[in-house]
């Protein structure tokens, strides 16, 4: 009885802000926009594979889980000449035309679940090629189209509750994104609308709400400061809204330390995320840790978790020559005079970079 209860607690709760936050919430929405804007997808140097596996409130039965396997990647030609500042594995810059992606996702809170997949496709243009290196700044228009299964679990309440349905109520339901990208290496923003068909989830006889699926606004902007050919610092924030619900945002900071990143962000209600992740040949890491200050269900939990995993495929070797290259410069420096001395003398030989 005390399971369902908080069940059903959950399901109210998420009734609620169903008017605010229907698409599924990530911490590492920077490394992995692509899942709120299709304009992003082949916006990177390289084609990104990324598994994401949020588990909100560990210990509370019934709390939000999201999981997500995406991949994009641009079909244009590439630039063999673009610049690389900081960690070129968050470089922006790539290349021109087409980009292609598409994810799977499986999100559930409660008594309710949604599970399905998008395929999207991204024009990139360029607009300036001088004052931003060889690749320029660049402008992106993304179309996602979306398919997926509503799922209200009819068998997890009572049955005197008017709710039970003795088995599983499904809606399948089609659906579309769009958004625009503004990028360089030095900054981006971007715009995208999802639900663009506010499509009613029809369970049973009649529509469990109509045009339940509300329009989802999503603004996000940032820019990279390049500290040194090792550290990047990159402030950002994203807005979320509906036409019919307050504003949500969510303003981060993230540092770039060769191929290490740690970040901290401050969401509304009082929501503290803290995050760190790690590049390794081609190979991501990344974990986030949300604390909430004044939830009562969160404080009764072990915490809300996110770890993102990811492969980046087609990298260009001149790109991991430069990093490396980068990284042993940076290390070579921080060498003192006498220590240089006394390594060349042992060696016979000056370094090599």
């Amino acid at each position: 009885m005390n399971r369902l209860i908080i069940i059903l607690g959950l399901f109210v709760v998420m009734c609620q802000e169903v008017e605010a936050q229907q698409m599924p919430l990530f911490s590492q929405y920077i490394e992995n926009g692509f899942l709120l804007n299709p304009a992003m997808a082949g916006s990177r140097q390289y084609s990104p594979i990324r598994l994401s596996i949020r588990q909100q409130w560990v210990g509370v039965d019934g709390a939000p889980e999201t999981q997500a396997l995406s991949y994009n990647t641009n079909l244009g030609k590439a630039c063999t000449t673009c610049p690389v500042y900081g960690n070129p594995f968050a470089s922006r810059n790539n290349k021109m035309g087409v980009g292609l992606g598409g994810y799977v996702f499986n999100d559930s809170y409660g008594v309710v679940s949604r599970t399905g997949m998008e395929f999207s496709y991204a024009y990139h243009l360029r607009l300036s090629g001088r004052k931003y290196g060889s690749s320029g700044t660049k402008l992106s228009f993304g179309l996602g189209g979306l398919f997926y299964q509503y799922k209200f679990d009819g068998s997890a309440v009572p049955a005197d509750d008017p709710l039970y349905t003795g088995t599983d109520e499904v809606s399948y339901v089609p659906d579309a994104n769009f958004g625009v990208y503004l990028y360089n290496d030095d900054y981006f923003v971007g715009i995208s609308m999802a639900h663009l068909f506010q499509s009613s989830v029809r369970l049973g006889d009649d529509n469990f709400q109509d045009d339940l699926m509300k329009r989802h606004l999503y603004a996000m902007a940032g820019y990279t400061f390049h500290v040194s050919e090792t550290v990047d610092f990159e402030p950002a924030v994203i807005v979320r809204k509906t036409f019919d619900s307050d504003l949500y945002y969510d303003i981060s900071s993230k540092l770039f330390i060769q191929n290490f990143w740690l970040a901290a962000s401050y969401r509304t209600n009082n929501q503290i995320v803290g995050m760190i992740g790690l590049n390794y040949d081609r190979y991501y890491f990344g974990y986030s840790y949300d604390y909430y200050s004044d939830n009562l269900v969160a404080s009764s939990s072990n915490g809300t978790h996110e770890i993102t995993l990811g492969i980046n495929l087609d990298v260009p070797v001149s790109v991991i020559r430069r990093n490396q290259s980068k990284i042993r410069r940076a290390s070579y420096k921080a060498y003192s005079r006498s220590q240089r001395k006394s390594y060349r003398k042992r060696h016979k030989k000056f370094l090599f970079f």
